[in-house]
């Protein structure tokens, strides 16, 4: 027993034991670092897109629900007749148009507005209100005005002209405008990308007539604002 520990302590002679493969380890390593590299990268990516989604779900609940206003304050129909022989549209419409921005902190830039006026469901005249773009401040109102006149070809059917027939008979029509903005919101160094919001206002228009004090007066108009879409938001 004691011959067979002394031989398990003795110095072993036998063939030298070959190194570790150091190509093996540098694969592994390799690896290694390709997997970090790989998870660091797909946090990044899930990162931006969670503060990006948190950015716009902000900007929705602080924007949308009071983004601004517009009103037809006043409309003036003092031509509107429809030929049935050729169904040619003859219109002479005048509108009074206000734009409140409700934010205590938030401009509203306004770069563009087209009108679309629009009877029965077909655009009979279309009008843009703004040149030059312009600010309206917090807390503030800008008007405008815009008129429709001329003449155009609408075609319809026998439902739509008994129904201006009646409308003629009350003296008051039902005539819609449509707006198509592009717009941004400032909110102090930080202006946004554009949003391009539809407004819709459905009116109800008195024909005017010379020296008749009875016409019907026409009732401020609320439109309705569809939702926006943003690009592109900048600091300046």
């Amino acid at each position: 027993m004691a011959e067979k520990q002394s031989q398990l302590n003795s110095t072993y002679y036998g063939p030298s034991i070959p190194p570790q493969d150091q190509s093996y380890q540098r694969r592994g390593h390799s690896r290694c670092c390709c997997y970090c590299l790989f998870k660091c990268l797909l946090k990044t990516t899930v990162s931006v897109i969670l503060i990006t989604f948190l950015a716009y779900i902000i900007a929705w609940l602080v924007l949308y629900p009071r983004s601004f206003k517009l009103h037809v304050t006043d409309a003036k129909l003092t031509k509107f007749n429809f030929t049935t022989n050729n169904n040619i549209l003859q219109y002479k419409l005048d509108v009074n148009i206000s734009l409140r921005n409700p934010h205590k902190k938030v401009a509203i830039y306004f770069d563009k507005i087209k009108a679309n006026a629009l009877y029965e469901g077909q655009r009979f005249d279309t009008e843009s209100l703004t040149e030059l773009g312009f600010v309206v401040d917090r807390k503030s109102t800008h008007f405008l005005n815009a008129t429709f006149a001329g003449q155009q070809l609408i075609d319809l059917d026998d439902h739509e002209i008994s129904d201006f027939n009646e409308e003629k008979s009350a003296g008051v029509y039902s005539i819609d405008l449509r707006f198509y903005l592009l717009m941004r919101f400032g909110i102090g160094d930080f202006i946004t990308g554009k949003y391009k919001p539809k407004v819709t206002c459905e009116l109800e228009v008195p024909l005017s007539s010379r020296g008749n004090s009875s016409t019907a007066r026409f009732q401020t108009t609320r439109c309705r604002l569809y939702y926006l879409i943003a690009r592109n938001h900048r600091y300046v």
